[in-house]
């Protein structure tokens, strides 16, 4: 009964804190109303967050109509403390600085080229307390981004860096002393859907990524879907069915014809030339290039092809699309979308992620805070 009486507790505590954080500022009764709490329970867990410093209390509120004493209002103390928020791509290092309610401070890029693990680690370690913050604020916790399989906080594979097998959140913990949470870069783009961008209750959502590689985040029942060993979600690796390719040893993957990487690979080969970027495939294609059409002609059918076997096998409410080639052509996406079969006429809602270039860093910072404040992933609403 006692361990009954101790999760009630808990669970008020972390309903509370929400409600701060979602609806702050925020008076006491307010709360006690939107969570059906008696108002002494309140009083005495807004005292416990303000003893904590969770919480503050910032000037009263309006009288009620009957002339009544005006309320203490409540506000969620975003400057508590700092996290840091590093995407850690093949040959760059972003580095975004959050309060703790979620408010951007910073966002950096740090080119790396091929640098070794050890030294990427080095570089996010220096840079983790060199955030331009108010002296004493404390740093409270990292989050990392990994292009790869992450299970348990471990990467498991990326094609990208070598890393060595090393812990690097046991690493990163060490030498900082606080908590490091890794997460998949397109689980953590459909975490930013759900928590920062969606003004509804979305329960089932993905978001397709589409950089070097392909991949899914998934949010089923309002909940992350990693599988048994964070292998869903992979699409990208899903393998080609074709008679033609039967004697070949090694399969043909998708992410091998429309990865951003594919597709310039396609673009330099039609072209003779090895140097070809991104950028060039969009100048090109602004140009009227008769190559860079047909490459991206191609790309958009394929990828209209990758987001309908999503839908038929998910059955997601929405599909979200992180891409930052699509957002540099924004016409590709009704190319891709006129594409995309339909079994019945309940479409599901299509759309390009509307931060492409922070939307990884956010959905981390959001991981982050959710696990350091000690509330159900979900629960807490970013958007400002």
């Amino acid at each position: 009964m006692q361990a009954n009486r101790n999760l009630v507790r808990v669970l008020n505590v972390q309903h509370v804190l929400q409600q701060a954080f979602n609806y702050g500022p925020i008076s006491r009764s307010q709360i006690s109303k939107n969570l059906g709490l008696n108002k002494v329970t309140v009083s005495d867990i807004v005292s416990e967050l303000i003893d904590a410093g969770y919480l503050l209390e910032s000037g009263q509120g309006d009288s009620t109509r009957n002339g009544g004493r005006k309320p203490t209002i409540l506000r969620f103390n975003a400057d508590l403390g700092y996290v840091v928020n590093f995407d850690l791509g093949a040959d760059y290092i972003d580095r975004m600085i959050n309060r703790l309610d979620g408010t951007v401070v910073a966002v950096d890029r740090y080119e790396t080229g091929d640098m070794a693990i050890e030294k990427r680690l080095d570089r996010m370690v220096a840079t983790a307390r060199d955030v331009g913050l108010p002296a004493g604020m404390p740093l409270l916790g990292v989050g990392v981004a990994i292009h790869g399989i992450v299970f348990e906080n471990r990467v498991l594979y990326t094609p990208f860096i070598d890393f060595k097998d090393l812990d690097i959140a046991e690493i990163l913990r060490r030498r900082l002393g606080v908590p490091v949470v890794l997460q998949n870069e397109a689980n953590l783009s459909v975490i930013y859907e759900r928590d920062f961008e969606s003004q509804d209750a979305i329960d089932n959502i993905v978001c397709v990524s589409i950089h070097r590689g392909i991949g899914a985040g998934i949010i089923l029942n309002n909940r992350l879907h990693t599988g048994k060993a964070g292998e869903a979600g992979e699409i990208g690796q899903t393998i080609l069915y074709d008679r033609a390719l039967k004697g070949r040893q090694h399969p043909t993957k998708i992410e091998s014809l429309c990865s951003e990487t594919a597709i310039v690979d396609r673009l330099r080969q039609a072209a003779g030339d090895q140097t070809l970027t991104r950028a060039d495939l969009v100048a090109r294609y602004h140009e009227g290039d008769a190559q860079a059409i047909a490459i991206l002609d191609d790309f958009c059918y394929d990828i209209a092809n990758i987001i309908y076997n999503t839908i038929i096998t998910l059955d997601p409410r929405r599909v979200a699309i992180n891409s930052p080639l699509i957002a540099e052509v924004p016409e590709l996406l009704p190319a891709i979308k006129a594409k995309i079969p339909h079994l019945t006429t309940q479409e599901t809602k299509i759309y390009l992620v509307d931060d492409v270039r922070n939307c990884t860093l956010l959905g981390a910072c959001a991981t982050l805070i959710q696990q350091l404040l000690d509330v159900r992933p979900g629960e807490l609403n970013f958007r400002r």
